[in-house]
Formats: C-alpha cells, structure tokens, sequence
C-alpha cells in the first residue's frame, strides 16, 4: 500500500477539484491510500509514519522547508516558485488570462481592466497573458493589482472579505469608463467588484463585464447577476500531480530544478455578467446578448426578429455590415464553436448530448451544419 498526504484545502472549488482529481488516479491505482491534512496549519509531524510521498499547494517558504526536511517525494500545486527536488504542476495562467483577452475581444470591447491580488504568482501570470494578448490587438487594458489583501487565506478559504467605504476598490471601479469589460484574478474578486458595481449603481453587464476565474458555481451565483468564470482544470491539475509523483516514486530522479508541469484551462463559462458585446446601435449589442443567453434552445432568424421588433430585411443588413455574415450564419458560428469546445474539452460527453445541449434536436442536422463548418464529422 502506498501512503500519499494530500496538503490541499478543500474549502475552495479549485482546492476541492484538485482533491477529485488526485482521488480519480488513486482509485484507479488501487494501491494508493490518501491521508489528507489541512494546510492552514501544517506541520512535518502532521505526515503520518509510513508516507511515500506529499501532494501540496506549497504556499510559504517555510512550508517548503518543513517539507524538504521529511525527506519524501513533494508535487507542488501552487508553484510560487521552482524549488530544488520539488515538481511542479499548475494551471496554465498565462493562457487563462489569454483566454479572458480573446473573449471579451470577441465581443468588441475596447475598454478593458484587470483586478488581482499584489505579488500572487497566479494573478502575476494571467496578468500577463490578458495584457500581452490586448497588447497585440494595441489595446492597454487598466489594471488595479492591490485591490485586496494578499494574504492566502483570504482566498485559498473562500473569505468574502467585506471592503470599507472609499476603499480603493471601489473608487477605482467608479472611475472606469463605460461599458468596460472587467477581468478578474479569480471568483472571489469577481464577486467582490460585482457587488461594489452594483452598490454604486454600476449595471452588469451593460456598464461593467465581469469575469472570474475558477467557475466557483456558489460564488458565481452568489453575485446579483450570475458571474462568468473560466475553468482553470483543476481536476486535471490533480490527476497529473498524482500522476507525476507515482513516477517519481517508481524512479526517483537527479536532484535538481525541475519545469513546471502546466495544465491549460479546460473552458470559458458565460453566464449573465459577460452577456453583452461592444457594439452599436444598442439594440444590435442587445440582440447579440440575447443570441447568447440562448444557445442551449433552438435558434432562427425568427427567434431575433421577434426580439428586436425588425424586419427580416433590415435585421439582415445589419448583420452583414457590422459582422459579414447572415443572423442565421452568426448563430451557428457560435454553435460550432460551443460544440468544438465540448468535444475538445469533455470527453465524456457524447456528440447527440452536445447536440441537446445546443438546441438541435435531429442529430442528423447538428452532425451536417457541424461538418459543413469544421470539415469533418464531430465524432471525428
């Protein structure tokens, strides 16, 4: 039996994942026995006689020293930094940030601003892929990274911590310009600028866009308005710490610095408070929105003219001038798209499932719209 300590908090929906991930591999190992341990308080005399190895989100420094000195194999999940005889798995950032970036320029924003935490590697990193991607379409995105406290606990325990008045938070969202499409560092500081937007009058999303990180789905609900969220893949985060480790067991390697592992984001969750595109007239960026709020139900040109109150003609126009494509082509672009990151990104899902899940309901249809898009069969 192989003994293995999981130092990971299972307060938040990312720690929580991790946990699953880390038991999916353990169960099919079936030799594996998981010993969790709580790392607000952990200690080396916590690690019970007989562990083989340590899964941890290796927040401090002296957390590492405790760890380095019992001597066992450690998979850091946190990754502040490259430590010697430490390996490394993480979320892939950088490509979060990348990810928030192309879908707010997807919706035509130009007005975008960033909120994270000082010094956090995790916020440092999808800071920096939210401003390299604008950066190339030559957009400077307005960034307020002192927002909160940085101490761990305030989000690796899920606090909601309640801001003053006049706190700096709350002047800076009041002095961004409208609409602006708001990135931030991870749910919690979603939540936080969702609730102080909404306290100064600031509507969501027509004057604010917000989106978080970790598709936290009590604290995406928690917001006035559902918050959008990227799926970091913890799980899969999980799964390859303990993957990477099991290796490390078998085959012990040289002692030295080793890359980090990265696991890149596995989808972007829209819910109400990203539902809006920057375009005009109004009632263009309102169709749009609702286009979007209904992509799980049958979708036709119809469906649109009803909402706007246009004609067919004048709808279409539209469309072609500020997009280059018919409504009905719009629509099934952002189909194909959904679809292909289903299939991509979920593999247990079956393609008549993704067809429900988008509204067709012949799969025969959905199978021939997705191959005249993609070229090739969704199956495939």
């Amino acid at each position: 039996m192989i003994k293995i300590a999981v130092v990971v908090e299972n307060s938040s929906e990312y720690g929580r994942q991790i946990i699953d991930g880390i038991a999916d591999y353990a169960q099919k190992e079936r030799d594996w026995r998981l010993v969790w341990i709580s790392p607000r308080n952990f200690d080396a005399a916590m690690l019970s006689a007989g562990c083989q190895g340590v899964i941890a989100r290796v927040v401090t420094d002296g957390m590492a020293r405790k760890l380095r000195k019992a001597g066992l194999p450690v998979v850091d999940i946190f990754c502040a930094r490259q430590r010697p005889n430490f390996h490394g798995v993480d979320s892939d950032h950088f490509a979060i940030g990348r990810m928030a970036a192309e879908h707010f320029l997807s919706k035509r924003h130009s007005s975008l601003a960033f909120a994270g935490f000082t010094g956090v590697p995790f916020s440092d990193l999808r800071l920096s892929g939210f401003i390299e991607t604008l950066r190339d379409q030559g957009i400077t995105p307005t960034v307020l990274t002192s927002a909160m406290t940085n101490d761990h606990r305030t989000f690796f325990n899920d606090q909601i911590v309640d801001v003053v008045e006049s706190h700096p938070l709350e002047k800076w969202i009041r002095r961004l310009s409208r609409p602006t499409a708001l990135f931030a560092a991870n749910d919690l500081m979603a939540l936080q600028v969702s609730r102080l937007a909404e306290k100064n009058g600031i509507r969501i999303p027509a004057d604010l866009l917000v989106l978080g990180v970790d598709d936290d789905r009590q604290l995406c609900a928690f917001a006035g308005t559902p918050m959008s969220s990227i799926d970091p893949n913890a799980f899969e985060v999980g799964r390859s710490a303990a993957r990477i480790l099991s290796a490390v067991i078998r085959d012990p390697p040289d002692k030295k610095l080793h890359p980090i592992y990265r696991v890149r984001p596995k989808s972007l969750v829209e819910r109400a408070s990203t539902q809006h595109h920057g375009i005009t007239p109004e009632w263009l960026a309102d169709a749009l929105g609702f286009i979007d709020a209904s992509l799980d139900c049958p979708l036709s040109t119809s469906d649109i003219v009803e909402h706007t109150g246009l004609s067919h003609v004048a709808l279409g126009k539209m469309f072609q001038k500020k997009l280059g494509m018919s409504p009905q082509r719009y629509i099934n672009k952002l189909k194909m798209d959904a679809a292909k990151q289903m299939l991509e990104n979920d593999g247990s899902l079956r393609v008549k499932e993704v067809a429900l899940r988008l509204g067709f309901s012949s799969l025969a249809y959905f199978c021939n719209v997705y191959r005249q898009y993609w070229g090739h069969a969704p199956r495939d």
